[in-house]
């Protein structure tokens, strides 16, 4: 008896080690592959940060390891506290030639995978240290209003992205895209220095979506687009439509007390002057002939 017991345990686990749902998990279970690792600077030129995904899912918790060298020297690597696959590295000189060599390491509990990304940076004459991974941030707090009694204007404000740190030394430069809902052409400007713009060629009535680009002034590329914004162009307050003119109109009065209504037999004012003149008249007369 217990024999069968033992067969019968034995032969279920087997089965549950064989069914299609445990064979199905055990082989979505897989270690990973090479990270796709990507690095910009958008804080130039306090340094930069890399950023790091795997294409393949493990299916299992997979940690990351990173490693940053300059000229054979390891540097210091800081997470970021928001992204968790994405580490910052200051610039130890601001200018030098030397590449940047960033190690990046999948690892889980079935095997571990790593790849090394070259930052290559150039050195310019005239700026400094560049390259084409600088690349800022999306310009902030775009804000687009109307022209007062102007149909076809639209006022641009906006900010440098704020954590390009020193946009006084290294200025950027900006791209400005705007189109009406109606259309799906855009329009473009670019603008050097200058955190305003105005449009003046604006379809009058018509809704405009509105959006910025940024780029350091020599090197590097355009940042991603901001937030799109929508502005409509002023538009003249329709005047009142009156349906009745002037003569049509009737003066309002104010209802009083009503009049007491004169008694029966009570003579009026018309028929007290006429009786007082007929007196007169008689005395008159009565004088002339004594």
């Amino acid at each position: 008896m217990e024999m069968r017991k033992e067969k019968a345990a034995l032969s279920s686990q087997q089965g549950l080690n064989h069914s299609p749902f445990h064979t199905q998990e055990h082989m979505r279970r897989v270690p990973p592959k090479e990270p796709q690792v990507t690095c910009r600077s958008n804080t130039y030129p306090k340094g930069f940060y890399c950023s790091w995904h795997l294409q393949h899912p493990t299916y299992i918790p997979t940690d990351f390891e990173v490693y940053v060298q300059h000229n054979q020297r390891p540097l210091e690597v800081t997470r970021d506290e928001v992204h968790k696959n994405r580490c910052h590295v200051k610039f130890p000189e601001l200018f030098s030639s030397f590449p940047y060599r960033v190690n990046v390491t999948a690892v889980n509990s079935l095997g571990r995978a790593s790849i090394v990304f070259l930052l290559v940076v150039h050195y310019h004459l005239h700026r400094g240290l560049f390259g084409p991974t600088v690349k800022p941030d999306p310009p902030e707090k775009v804000v687009a209003k109307p022209v007062a009694n102007n149909a076809r204007r639209l006022e641009v404000t906006w900010n440098s992205p704020s954590t390009w740190p020193d946009v006084e030394t290294f200025p950027l430069k900006y791209f400005l895209r705007y189109r009406p809902l109606i259309r799906d052409q855009w329009q473009h400007v670019e603008l050097s220095d200058s955190i305003s713009h105005t449009i003046t060629d604006a379809y009058a009535g018509k809704e405009y979506i509105i959006q910025l680009a940024a780029k350091d002034m020599e090197i590097g590329t355009w940042s991603d687009w901001s937030v799109a914004v929508h502005s409509t162009p002023w538009m003249e307050e329709p005047k009142p439509i009156t349906s009745t003119t002037e003569s049509d109109i009737i003066p309002e009065t104010t209802p009083g007390p009503p009049s007491a209504a004169p008694r029966v037999g009570e003579p009026t004012a018309a028929c007290s002057t006429l009786l007082w003149s007929t007196h007169l008249l008689l005395a008159c007369v009565l004088l002339s002939i004594m």
